[in-house]
């Protein structure tokens, strides 16, 4: 076999490694961002209770409603995913504080939805996590291929667990 055609099933082989190996790595990426459109939705579920807890609480201008819905606000305009955790976990903080008010029919309707809800958005988090975990370690593993094609490590998203809740 001559040089030139080394050298040309060298270039083939590589040129198939990174295509094998992009087309994986974009596969678990892609499954991230939809296992987090879940985590998005539960979290909006969560968004709607605590707005519907503020509009219907006894007293809106108790402190731990005031800051529910501050918190709220806060978190459904946080556009940076590092301080999404952060935030969410200060909104569950105040959700859990905000109980304490009570209100109307429709505040206990919340009130008894929430710890479901957020079972879910821990569930959705949890895949989301061992997603993040799968991807990091194929970003590891093929460390070239996604140097190549600039895959950035994804970080996880922890929340607090609710009061009586295991994490």
């Amino acid at each position: 076999m001559t040089l030139i055609g080394i050298v040309g099933l060298a270039t083939l082989w590589a040129v198939v490694v990174l295509a094998l190996g992009k087309r994986r790595l974009q596969a678990l990426t892609t499954h991230a961002a939809t296992v987090w459109s879940r985590v998005q939705a539960a979290l909006e579920q969560r968004h709607e209770l605590g707005r519907q807890m503020v509009a219907n609480a006894a007293r809106p201008d108790d402190p731990p409603i005031l800051a529910l819905h501050d918190a709220l606000t806060q978190a459904e305009f946080l556009s940076g995913f590092a301080m999404k955790a952060q935030t969410e976990n200060q909104l569950s903080r105040t959700l859990r504080e905000a109980l304490a008010v009570g209100g109307d029919e429709r505040f206990a309707e919340a009130a008894t939805a929430l710890p479901g809800v957020f079972e879910a958005v821990q569930r959705a988090a949890s895949d989301y996590n061992a997603q993040v975990r799968n991807l990091n370690a194929a970003l590891e593993r093929q460390s070239i291929v996604a140097g190549v094609f600039h895959y950035e490590p994804r970080e996880e998203f922890c929340l607090e667990a609710m009061e009586g809740e295991k994490s």
